[in-house]
């Protein structure tokens, strides 16, 4: 089953994409799998779309497990199986020790400043963050199905010859 996600993103070109579903917890929970285009690292995402948030277990493309990425995101169903997610820069490293690291929160704040996020985005993305950070706190932010995920071996595409 394959699932559809436009995403927008202020500081970076929006793009519209096609995933095949992984983990399928119901239209409101449901992970996909793709490689950094930095080709070092591959994110098995689960998108809370209710809670108005990523989780993305992080691997080394050897499959090794490095730490937890969680995005803060406004996220929509517009139609079976397609979505749309607006990723609203403030974003949560959370190491498997269970320290964790806040980061961008410059672009946020220059997203702000460019008039780029309304101001309900900003509150939900400050209340969305709290949440997540109080979570974290109790160190009940990544649920155990997120923790139990492996990473699936990736295929490389064939090159296409001419």
């Amino acid at each position: 089953m394959n699932v559809v996600i436009k995403k927008v993103k202020f500081t970076t070109i929006n793009k519209t994409y096609t995933e095949k579903v992984r983990d399928w917890r119901g239209r409101s929970c449901f992970s996909t799998q793709y490689a950094n285009p930095d080709g070092k690292r591959i994110f098995h995402t689960y998108y809370f779309v209710k809670k108005g948030y990523t989780i993305s277990k992080v691997f080394h493309k050897n499959g090794e497990f490095m730490y937890y990425y969680c995005d803060v995101m406004e996220m929509k169903e517009v139609s079976p199986m397609r979505y749309v997610m607006v990723d609203l820069l403030l974003d949560l490293i959370v190491y498997p020790d269970g320290r964790y690291h806040l980061i961008d929160v410059d672009e946020f704040a220059d997203s702000i400043d460019k008039g780029h996020l309304r101001k309900r985005q900003q509150v939900h993305a400050l209340r969305t963050l709290d949440t997540m950070l109080q979570l974290q706190t109790k160190r009940r932010l990544v649920p155990r199905f997120v923790q139990d995920a492996e990473m699936v071996p990736i295929i490389p595409k064939p090159i296409a010859r001419k």
